[in-house]
């Protein structure tokens, strides 16, 4: 396992010339530090990891950095208010000494236990790459976990949360081997959109349950996280309801497909600013539903990262009357994966 703090050294680089310069100066040192970073092998790594997600982030980001005093009416207006608290000597210095020490941190208790939720056999060969990021703490992708200096002091107690990433990467380990959900990535756009579903709540459910609880609890101290959980908490109809929607128009190929899109991601990304998104929490909070009950036991629960079309119906299993899921859709659901994985994907 390699951990590359260069991530982090380039970003911070770059801030520290933009606030000594008094903004982005392209002859200046910020504008030679900034093309630097863009053509940076690690640097890129880490764009890229949200390009995937959000075409366009590449562009956005430069054009936030070189201007991080001018408010944004875009998802970047987040990562920007990240960054501008940070534009002092002592908070620079600050997270200079978080880098060090995270470049040093035994990731490998992470890894352990991770290991704990996962399936035996599970390979978790990652790189870790050390961030500033304004976005998010904690990020994986296939073979990396990106985690963020910015929100707090790496500490023994942060490791544990950074199993969430870890059992991510497990996870991606056994996703990538289900010839069905690959099946569906490569057959039609509903279909591939349906394998982005299951996948979203196996892996964000499993992780916020067993490394997230806290996240996802509504406890006294954290005032904030403890009214968004709250607020969560009184929306848990309207979540089911959505996921519902979602299955649902998958199901009858809706069009346009944009309006699948942005109801998912409605639940998979937060752009409030409140800091965790609802299906985070809805995916968790379901398979706490499964994990509190006598009948389904915990072995059924980790193997959901080897079967992850059992992940609905392991949950209606053992949920509340008016919690559950539409059974009938749920039904149409497994015919249609069985049609869109059995016919071959049209020739382009």
């Amino acid at each position: 396992m390699r951990v590359i703090g260069r991530v982090a050294a380039l970003m911070l680089d770059y801030l520290e010339n933009y606030m000594l310069e008094g903004g982005y100066k392209v002859g200046g040192k910020s504008g030679k530090v900034l093309e630097r970073a863009f053509r940076d092998e690690a640097f890129l790594t880490w764009v890229n990891a949200y390009e995937e997600y959000m075409p366009g982030f590449k562009q956005k980001l430069a054009e936030t950095l070189m201007n991080l005093f001018t408010p944004r009416n875009d998802v970047l207006e987040l990562f920007r208010k990240g960054l501008v608290p940070i534009l002092s000597v002592e908070k620079l210095e600050l997270l200079k000494s978080r880098l060090e020490k995270a470049t040093s941190i035994p990731f490998e208790k992470s890894v352990k236990w991770a290991r704990k939720y996962l399936p035996k056999g599970t390979r978790i060969k990652v790189d870790v790459y050390i961030t500033v990021d304004g976005f998010n703490w904690g990020m994986a992708r296939p073979g990396k976990i990106f985690l963020s200096i910015l929100q707090g002091e790496p500490t023994e107690e942060s490791l544990k949360g950074l199993a969430h990433e870890f059992h991510h990467a497990g996870a991606i380990y056994w996703l990538n081997k289900n010839k069905k959900l690959n099946a569906l990535k490569s057959s039609n756009e509903h279909a591939r959109i349906l394998a982005e579903v299951f996948t979203y709540f196996v892996t964000e459910g499993l992780a916020n349950w067993y490394f997230g609880l806290s996240t996802i609890s509504a406890i006294q101290g954290d005032e904030e996280r403890y009214r968004l959980v709250k607020k969560f908490e009184g929306e848990m109809p309207r979540l089911l309801n959505s996921a519902e929607q979602l299955l649902k128009w998958i199901y009858e190929r809706h069009e346009p497909i944009e309006d699948l899109k942005a109801l998912f991601k409605s639940l998979s990304v937060d752009t409030s600013g409140q800091g965790f998104p609802a299906g985070h929490f809805l995916s968790g909070k379901m398979v706490g539903t499964m994990d509190n009950s006598n009948i389904i036991k915990k072995e059924e629960i980790i193997e959901l990262v080897k079967q992850p079309f059992n992940f609905f119906d392991l949950y209606n299993k053992v949920a509340d009357e008016n919690s559950k899921l539409n059974t009938g859709l749920l039904e149409k659901i497994k015919k249609q994966i069985e049609e869109w994985t059995t016919t071959p994907a049209p020739t382009r």
